[in-house]
């Protein structure tokens, strides 16, 4: 075998080989994850998570404990339910094990004595009763006014005309008010208004006392819609008509309302007016009085947001929350909705924000809501068990941002449904959903549970019920806020309770059973006149419509300034105490901040002038809170092994699943009882077992301290991953130290550390021992091709493939000591991370003097790990280990196929090997059964090693077999041919592609490379009898076909020369390729080929025309050549004296064209080549 075979066996065989078997001794086997298990729709085919498995007491003793962790893609669900059957990306996983000590702990805490806007301070100075009220900021909004007047009589469409005064009644124009009315085209038509006629006035008649009147701010807006009734406030499609001061004289009997343009009436539509006061100054005080009619309720409705305990909302702007009454929630289980209007603020949204979530006791999601997440969607989680139902979809910026819309979320875990409505109307659902409600003890509208996410916009009228409310009750209540007014609902019996905002500024919200406390800057708000909407109350009288308008008149403007107060948020003060092993708030409050000015704006926003808050200051020297959380059992974390899932788009795994095998023996002592482990993730299915092998170990495992662990960043590496003291304890003699790091994350710089060179040291007691480069190769992976950029390498991994754990022996470093310290460096690099974890392992003494373990059959095998180079025609190759004290020197031999006869050797090694050292061994096998025969046969291969001299003290660890495949045998029907096309096509890359053909012994038989790209190759190779190896190499480690490089294609088969493949070789194979085949075919046997001795003949081009080179690789001197037909027939002959790196041209001409031997001879070596004259 070669020694790049040999290297590359060594690398593949880092983990144990499943399709090896040692025997004998009883094994115990564990089963603990299943595939079964995982693959169950009912968990969403989620991860296998943190379980509980009973293992073997530590009555008995093992030689060996094996982990099998083996993979299989989903056959019913899709990994991760994102679509395949195998995780897409590669992802870590952590197999741990968690030891429960059965000692208590708890954990000194501190907290600050004060917080204000949830955050720690030193000192701070606080105004809490500004004089003069709650401060607010003044915009003042410059309005314009108009005054028509007609040179010639305008005309007038009056809805006073014809009805006889004792049917007229006064109807009131309220301050603050929002009154909208409508008026059905059958109305219009009865007045004269044609369509197509302008009317420039309403010109409202008056009532009651003419004293002179005025208003500060007078606005009517105006549309058309094709309802016929008025069911609460229309809040959208209004063009304004007036929006400015208005006045009447004394005696003046009617209120002139001059429109900035015409209002035109269209073919279609009933009218609907909108009409807001503001600054009312009437005879009866903050009322109008005005002519009117008495209708049908239907056509008016009045808004009132001014009036005491009126609905509110609150304006979080990020860091605010308002935190929920958890006692309100208990009841939560089956069935619930949510809902309220949010108006999220469009400089900020779509961001990454939480409307609200709320917790368990375990910190894990009940209830959530992202309005929305930053790509846009909206995410309704509800219910908790091992993970929480979900439910999502993308939403346009016009459903979440600038406008109020009312949002509801409901789920009914019987029926498995979860749903999502817009202004009642169904938005997303989803099926399935069965996880009920937990219970919630904490609970945060417009943040996070723990604040750290925020919502950034208005929110309005927040209610939970105990009931999942259809879309129909959810859209006709949507804006009744006030609880009088939801007491004829029809859910009123599941109503857990609402949060209307009500309070000033300033003072703690009381909403009742759903109480809310605002932590942080946000500003409780009332609704402005013009934009409320929330309780509307239908009013059945109308103000007379009397419209002036025809001809265009000539307009007078005017300008005044309107004032605007907006009230300042405070900031939340809440002080803490210690309540037991925890810590609570006592008190809350709010204030402004010393300092603090309020602004006379522009309505552009510009400041024109500030005056500063007066009122007494109060001071908080902040304090620290000393106390210890609640008891805790200490649990301390082991990682047993790590890996990286594959790359799975359009990866396989087969039905039997891969397997990778960890030595685990070192975690023995952990590995007893009941024990809890956390492995898996949601990428493939899991299927995870122990082996428990009974026997004497190498040496006992007395202790293992793990110390390392967790993510640690480039950056600050010396500052988190310090140095750490061991103290050896009584009975303990040996030590090793294992580290297993994973480098992540890149992008940045030098790509650290995924793609990072970066230099590993281990130092002892200050003293370099051990430094490495971290960079593993990935192109060789037996786990191939994968979906990704599989080949690429990477720090410390590979995708599809276990961590590297460094096994480093400190014995002899240490021994004797009291204590020792190892300190692990890395060199510096400002970006990424490692997963890193570093443990000891304290050992008993060496418990044997002789003794050789055989560890793994490499060759021949059908381990999956091992398909890169099985099947095989080389000799078998087997890792043994010496687990005796004493030095290595001989080891004696039997091995064989199962029912052929066994072959023996006595074989040295050279260097001896000490204690615990690995190496792997070829054996001289050379049983025609082993190559030749049906490759479909099952066959096992045995293998027994015993210390030589009859000195092993345990033989049962040398017994070990193999089941295995012969490889495959090519010929052609007749066995009259015995030529092979290699029929190579190149990509862009040709000079990184080489193929090459050797013979079981490992004797180059042919090889060439290529210079020209895209071009096809075909090679005709003339093969006698014998088994072979043909490999294909790409120097670039990249194939002939990967997709994320600009290589190209191309592609390398065998083929037969009459047609058809022998072989098609997977062009995306990263580093290299291979197949073992047997060829049967003989047509050349007048010369005997002879043993192959140091150094190697090429022969080059084949096929060829009227030359053909003799290259020398590691030969010199004389060299005799003849040339022989098929048929034995001497041909040509000659003499060379080679040299290194030597070549001799032959002249062809004369010689016929077809198959030919070439048969080179130097003392007793002799090579046989076989070529083409074209």
């Amino acid at each position: 075998m070669t020694l790049t075979n040999r290297l590359l066996l060594a690398a593949l065989a880092c983990v144990i080989s499943t399709s090896a078997v040692a025997d004998p001794g009883d094994t115990t086997w564990v089963q603990t994850y299943t595939w079964e298990a995982q693959d169950n729709p009912a968990t969403a085919y989620d991860s296998p998570g943190r379980r509980w498995f009973e293992f073997p007491s530590g009555d008995t003793t093992y030689r060996k404990i094996l982990m099998y962790h083996r993979l299989k893609c989903f056959e019913n669900g899709t990994a991760g339910n994102l679509g395949f059957p195998c995780g897409e990306w590669d992802y870590l996983t952590y197999n741990y094990l968690f030891d429960h000590t059965g000692e208590l702990d708890s954990a000194a805490l501190t907290h600050p004595k004060y917080l204000i806007n949830d955050a720690d301070f030193d000192m701070a100075e606080l105004i809490l009763n500004p004089e003069g009220g709650v401060p607010h900021d003044t915009v003042l909004h410059a309005l314009e006014g108009v005054t028509h007047a007609w040179a010639n009589a305008p005309l007038m469409w009056s809805s006073l005309a014809g009805v006889p005064q004792s049917e007229w009644v006064t109807v009131a124009g309220e301050e603050g008010v929002r009154h909208q009315w409508m008026w059905h085209a059958s109305e219009l038509d009865s007045l004269g208004w044609a369509v197509g006629d302008s009317a420039w006035r309403w010109a409202v008649p008056r009532a009651g006392e003419l004293n002179a009147s005025s208003v500060g701010r007078l606005t009517l807006r105006a549309r058309w819609t094709d309802t016929d009734a008025l069911d609460g406030m229309l809040t959208s499609g209004w063009t304004t008509l007036v929006d400015g001061p208005a006045s009447v004289a004394d005696f003046m009997g009617e209120w002139h309302l001059d429109f900035n343009q015409p209002w035109v009436r269209p073919e279609t539509g009933n009218l609907v007016l909108d009409l807001v006061l503001e600054g009312v100054d009437g005879p009866t005080g903050s009322a109008l009085e005005w002519l009117g009619h008495v209708g049908a309720d239907s056509l008016g409705q009045t808004c009132h947001p001014g009036a005491a305990g009126a609905a509110q909302w609150v304006d979080m702007d990020g860091n605010d929350r308002m935190e929920l009454n958890p006692a309100a929630l208990l009841d939560l289980d089956t069935t619930v909705t949510l809902e309220c209007w949010i108006r999220g603020d469009e400089a900020v949204l779509p961001a990454n924000t939480t409307l609200f979530e709320g917790l368990n006791a375990f910190n894990q999601r009940e209830l959530n809501v992202h309005a929305p997440w930053s790509n846009g969607r909206m995410y309704w989680d509800a219910g908790f068990d091992g993970g929480y139902d979900r439910i999502d979809q993308a939403a346009s910026e016009s459903q979440y941002e600038g406008q109020w819309m009312h949002w509801a979320f409901t789920k009914d875990a019987a029926s498995g449904s979860m749903k999502m409505f817009v202004n009642g109307n169904l938005f997303h659902s989803g099926n399935g959903k069965d996880n009920v409600i937990g219970e919630i003890v904490r609970m945060n509208l417009g943040g996070s549970g723990y604040g750290d996410v925020d919502y950034y916009g208005g929110v309005a009228a927040f209610r939970i019920w105990r009931a999942a409310l259809t879309g129909e009750v959810i859209r006709s209540w949507s804006d009744v806020a006030a609880l009088d007014g939801l007491l004829g609902h029809p859910e009123i019996d599941h109503f857990v309770g609402t949060l209307n905002m009500v309070g000033a500024n300033g003072e703690a919200t009381d909403q009742g059973a759903l109480d809310g406390w605002l932590h942080g800057d946000a500003a409780r708000r009332p609704f402005g006149p013009r934009d409320a909407f929330l309780d509307p109350q239908a009013v059945d009288v109308r103000p007379a419509l009397v419209l002036v308008g025809g001809d265009e008149p000539t307009s007078t403007f005017t300008e005044v300034v309107f004032a605007e107060a907006v009230a300042l948020a405070p900031v939340s003060v809440t002080e803490w105490g210690v309540d037991g092993n925890d810590v609570a708030w006592t008190d809350l409050h709010y204030g402004w901040p010393a300092g603090t000015s309020t602004a006379v704006l522009d309505s552009q926003g510009d400041t024109l002038t500030v005056h500063p808050v007066v009122g007494t200051t109060t001071v908080y020297n902040n304090e620290t809170l000393d106390y210890f959380g609640v008891p805790f059992e200490v649990v301390d974390r082991y990682e047993l092994s790590r890996y990286i899932t594959p790359y799975g788009i359009n990866l396989t795994l087969d039905s039997d699943g891969w397997a990778w095998v960890f030595d685990v023996t070192d975690y023995a002592p952990l590995l007893r009882d009941s024990v809890e482990l956390e492995c898996g993730n949601w990428q493939e299915l899991l299927d995870l077992k122990f082996a428990f092998i009974e026997g004497t170990p190498p040496r006992d495992v007395k202790r293992v301290d793990a110390f390392w662990k967790g993510l640690h960043y480039l950056s600050n590496w010396d500052d988190t991953v310090l140095p750490h003291t061991y103290t050896p304890e009584e009975g303990e003699a040996q030590w090793r130290l294992k580290t297993r790091a994973s480098g992540h994350d890149f992008g940045q710089g030098n790509n650290c550390a995924e793609f990072c060179y970066n230099t590993h040291s281990v130092n002892v007691d200050g003293a370099p021992q051990w430094s490495w480069e971290i960079m593993q190769e990935c192109a060789d992976n037996p786990l191939y091709p994968q979906g990704g950029t599989w080949i690429y390498d990477r720090a410390g991994w590979c995708p599809g493939a276990p961590v590297r754990t460094e096994d480093l022996e400190l014995t002899p470093l240490v021994a004797g000591q009291d204590s020792f310290t190892v300190e692990y460096d890395v060199t510096y690099d400002p970006y990424g991370n490692y997963r890193m974890e570093g443990q000891i392992i304290g050992y008993g003494a060496p418990n044997m003097a002789h003794d050789v373990e055989v560890m793994d059959i490499l060759a021949p095998s059908k381990n999956k790990l091992m398909s890169r180079l099985n099947p095989v025609c080389e000799d078998p190759v087997v890792r043994i280990r010496n687990n005796g004290s004493e030095p290595l020197s001989s080891v004696a031999w039997t091995f064989g196929i199962a029912g052929e006869p066994s072959q023996t050797a006595t074989l040295p090694l050279d260097p001896p090997l000490a204690f615990l050292e690995e190496r792997d061994v070829a054996l001289p096998y050379d049983a025609e059964a082993y190559h030749v025969g049906d490759e479909d046969v099952l066959l096992r291969f045995e293998v027994s090693a015993e210390a030589a001299g009859g000195q092993d003290e345990d033989p049962s660890n040398g017994f070990m077999s193999s089941h295995f495949h012969r490889p495959p045998t090519w010929q052609y029907n007749n066995l009259d041919d015995n030529r092979v096309i290699v029929w190579a096509k190149t990509n862009n890359a040709p000079w990184e592609t080489s193929v090459e053909i050797r013979r079981a012994d490992g004797g180059l038989q042919w090889a060439r490379s290529y210079s020209e790209p895209n071009t096809t190759y075909r090679d005709t190779v003339v093969l006698n009898q014998g088994c072979y190896r043909v490999t294909v190499l790409d120097s670039g480690d990249d194939g002939l076909d990967f997709w994320a490089n600009s290589d190209g294609s191309g592609y390398v088969r065998l083929k037969k020369v009459a047609g058809g493949n022998f072989h098609i070789f997977e062009s995306d194979f990263g580093k290299s390729i291979s197949q073992a085949f047997y060829w049967a075919t003989n047509l050349y046997s007048d010369v005997n080929e002879a043993e192959v001795h140091a150094g190697d003949i090429s022969v080059y081009p084949n096929p060829f025309r009227d030359q053909l080179t003799l290259a020398s690789a590691g030969l010199h001197g004389d060299i005799t050549w003849q040339v022989f037909t098929v048929q034995g027939q001497l041909l040509d002959q000659g003499a060379w004296q080679a040299g290194p790196r030597s070549g001799l041209p032959l002249s062809t001409s004369d010689w016929p064209a077809g198959s030919v031997v070439l048969v080179l001879r130097q003392g007793e070596a002799q090579w046989t080549r076989w070529v083409v004259r074209e």
